[in-house]
């Protein structure tokens, strides 16, 4: 009988030790996850294929954007020189860029874009006014894809840019 007793005491014991046990802490506690705000995520330089269109004739080649972070909510892009002579685009940066993120299909997207950005450059001596329209940028992990419509100097119509490149 005392035997019996000190088993069951045993027992009980056993499971009261494996009941308290844990394994760590394996919740996800958002109050310790490290967060990257969006504007750093987005960030860095870009090679891919870079598409121009003008009035429904394109012309491809590899280029490279770079976006800076300004702030954790804003970014600056600056567009690749382009083409050559008469011609030639030189690189632009446009500032201020508001970014978002979002989710799409269980997949973190971060997009930043704005609807206008104008002014003027200065390119051999001569002032050149430009007009950026509906610029999109849009980054899921290390790829980025960039649209936009380019009014430049005293070209009657725009030309319209998309980008797909990787980190």
């Amino acid at each position: 009988m005392k035997i019996k007793k000190f088993m069951a005491m045993m027992i009980a014991a056993v499971a009261l030790c494996v009941s308290f046990a844990s394994c760590g802490d394996d919740d996800d506690d958002d109050d310790n996850k490290v967060v990257t705000p969006a504007a750093q995520t987005l960030a860095g330089n870009y090679t891919g294929v870079l598409t121009l269109s003008v009035m429904g004739s394109e012309s491809n080649d590899t280029v490279s954007y770079e976006i800076k972070k300004i702030d954790d909510t804003h970014v600056s892009m600056t567009t690749p020189a382009y083409g050559s002579g008469a011609m030639a685009l030189p690189s632009i940066t446009l500032d201020n860029i508001s970014v978002s993120t979002s989710a799409s299909s269980g997949v973190e997207v971060i997009s930043a874009s704005v609807s206008e950005v104008s002014g003027s450059i200065v390119v051999n001596g001569e002032d050149k006014a430009y007009k950026f329209s509906d610029v999109v940028i849009a980054n899921t992990g290390n790829k980025v894809s960039v649209a936009y419509s380019l009014q430049y100097g005293k070209m009657p119509m725009a030309m319209v840019f998309s980008f797909t490149g990787e980190k």
